[in-house]
This record gives structure tokens, sequence and C-alpha cells, in this order.
């Protein structure tokens, strides 16, 4: 296999399980900034999304997992896999 071949970089987002569908996936020819576990993640400019967090909760990275994979002579591929989990958003404040 060519080690120069072209890199196509993929991001699945999962919610609550690694088991359903991805809530949101997109494909890049360059790759993702850096996410880490215990990050929040900010859902509302992402597209429609089946499940979505209370008013007073938000996402949260609880997993991330990678897959590499090439296909000879056509390219090489690096997907991130990101299982969110819903918290309570301690930014929010009840009306008094």
């Amino acid at each position: 296999m060519k080690i120069d071949l072209p890199i196509e970089y993929h991001i699945e987002i999962y919610v609550d399980s690694w088991l359903d569908d991805p809530a949101i996936a997109w494909k890049s020819d360059k790759p993702f900034p850096a996410l880490s576990v215990g990050d929040y993640f900010e859902h509302r400019t992402a597209g429609d999304w089946l499940i979505r967090p209370a008013e007073n909760q938000r996402f949260k990275i609880k997993e991330i997992d990678h897959i590499l994979w090439a296909i000879d002579d056509s390219h090489i591929a690096h997907k991130l896999m990101v299982l969110l989990e819903i918290v309570e958003d301690t930014r929010f404040k009840p009306p008094r």
C-alpha cells in the first residue's frame, strides 16, 4: 500500500449509547479540532437532533473512540467517534 494517499476525516456524534445510529456525522479533508473527555459539546449550531438536552441540561463528552483504515490505492481514513451524555447545566439559574 502507498503511504502518500490522501486522508479522509470523519466524525460521528452519539448520544447515550454506541448502539444507536449517530445523532450527526460529518466528513472532511481536514482534521477536526481536538476533543477531550469532559469537554462540553454545544449542539444548537449543528443541525437537527432527535435527542436534545432540556433547558437546564447540556451535552458533555463521555467517551471518544478512533478508527483508522486504509483503502488500497484510494485513501486513508480516520473516524472520530464521540459519545455524549446529558448532564445538568451548572450555568442554569432557575427564575425566582
